[in-house]
């Protein structure tokens, strides 16, 4: 008989952060990929509430949620990716609490303006543990660029909105 996972299973080694600085802003985007029953299931980072007696203020906290498809379909285990993009000027380090499984730290990597795509990490040791995934790195620091680009042609086609008290 063959176990079947009635939940998401993210896979710590490839979850990644990468911070973008442009123009005064800073965008983190954050990303993972998580083994589920079937490829309808969705999988989602939240915010997992306020750090805890000790934590750095440069430590974000993250859970993530895994919610089951609404309708029964075939059982195929499948790869779903995640991500989010938070705004944020301080984070270093991005602390994500998993289901079913020990929280782990993410070291933020700054992406170097001067070099395209290229990251650099904010901690000297980061560079050791994210070597295996340094091409996904560099295809969502793209990814995060062109999400920052596409969000400022948005901020700028609106024009000016009027402040509310």
């Amino acid at each position: 008989m063959s176990h079947l996972t009635d939940h998401a299973h993210v896979h710590p080694d490839q979850l990644s952060a990468v911070a973008i600085t442009s123009g005064g802003v800073r965008l983190i985007h954050v990303a993972g990929v998580a083994e589920c029953p079937s490829e309808l299931w969705r999988v989602e980072f939240v915010p997992a509430g306020p750090a805890g007696v000790g934590t750095s203020p440069e430590r974000l906290r993250l859970g993530i949620r895994s919610t089951p498809p609404r309708r029964r379909g075939r059982v195929r285990r499948a790869r779903v990716a995640f991500e989010a993009i938070i705004e944020d000027p301080r984070t270093r380090e991005i602390e994500v609490h998993l289901e079913c499984q020990p929280a782990v730290v993410v070291p933020v990597l700054e992406a170097v303006p001067g070099f395209g795509a290229g990251a650099r990490a904010s901690r000297p040791d980061a560079h050791r543990r994210l070597a295996p995934i340094s091409t996904l790195v560099r295809a969502m620091a793209d990814a995060a660029t062109r999400t920052l680009h596409a969000a400022r042609t948005a901020v700028a086609a609106a024009g000016p909105v009027a402040a509310t008290a």
